[in-house]
């Protein structure tokens, strides 16, 4: 079956199971709710009887950021503090979702209630814990590694280069080409999940050289679904920003509707994460349903 077809089956599959875009949305609208209050409060016990917010708000006024930054110097460290706890406390609940997803995806049920959700985020939860430290590494090496040897390699045809634009196209590929090296990387434990979820394997490092074993011969079809599901993302995207652009902010009637639009991409984004998981899980039941019949 073509990455079309896979990606369309995919996308139904999502749409069956659409309860979990909307409930990644109420879970991530809540965790930002929990993030910014104490920001929020401090804020607004500096600004809430000051003549001037208005206009500091609109233009995010350097005096007053400046004055704002030296008041509050002290509480600095617990600001700071409180921002990596957050994002440390995000990344744990992205582990928990995942494994919720995946779960869900995998049952054959149309629709999952939400006990079966964190039933399964739970129950995967300590794998993919394992799996996310184990991709910390992985994830630096590209970075800190492969990129600058290809950045280098790069920089050869920039030196080169007897007019601008050459170096123009260089910096731009560089950065294109960071992006599909992270797809890549990101794929490749996408498929690790599923796999522990679909073989119901506990151990991480046999499963991720299973799925190396599954990409040997499937890499490049696998990548191309993948890609195809981010130009997905990347219309959804485009298509927010066109009709954001063009809403008028100045009413405030119109405030509620530029929140609600927001929202909606918000969910949006949500339901492209699902359709990520899908894509590669129908993938994976495509190619795995020949082995077993053999």
């Amino acid at each position: 079956m073509g990455n079309f077809k896979i990606l369309g089956k995919a996308m139904i599959l999502s749409f069956r199971k659409r309860r979990l875009a909307v409930r990644l949305w109420t879970v991530n609208i809540l965790f930002s709710l929990f993030a910014v209050t104490p920001f929020f409060f401090l804020i607004m016990k500096h600004m809430s009887h000051s003549f001037s917010a208005e206009h500091t708000l609109q233009k995010l006024d350097i005096f007053w950021l400046g004055d704002f930054i030296y008041r509050y110097m002290n509480v600095a460290p617990a600001v700071l503090g409180s921002a990596l706890l957050a994002a440390v406390l995000y990344l744990l609940l992205s582990v928990f979702l995942n494994g919720g997803i995946i779960g869900c995806l995998n049952r054959p049920a149309a629709k999952t209630t939400l006990a079966e959700f964190f039933h399964d985020g739970g129950l995967y939860f300590w794998r993919f814990f394992r799996l996310f430290l184990f991709s910390i590494p992985v994830y630096l090496i590209f970075i800190g590694i492969f990129y600058p040897l290809l950045k280098a390699f790069l920089e050869i045809f920039r030196r080169r280069a007897p007019t601008e634009w050459p170096a123009m196209i260089v910096s731009n590929l560089r950065f294109l080409v960071l992006i599909l090296l992270l797809t890549v990387v990101a794929m490749f434990f996408d498929y690790v999940k599923i796999g522990l979820v679909t073989g119901n394997g506990k151990k991480v490092l046999r499963e991720t050289w299973l799925t190396m074993k599954f990409f040997k011969r499937r890499f490049f079809k696998s990548w191309g679904l993948y890609l195809l599901a981010g130009l997905v993302f990347v219309a959804l995207t485009l298509f927010y920003l066109e009709i954001a652009r063009i809403l008028p902010k100045n009413r405030p009637l119109l405030v509620l509707l530029v929140f609600l639009w927001q929202q909606f991409y918000v969910l949006c984004r949500q339901w492209s994460k699902v359709l990520f998981f899908a894509s590669e899980l129908e993938f994976v039941r495509q190619h795995q349903e020949p082995d077993q019949s053999t």
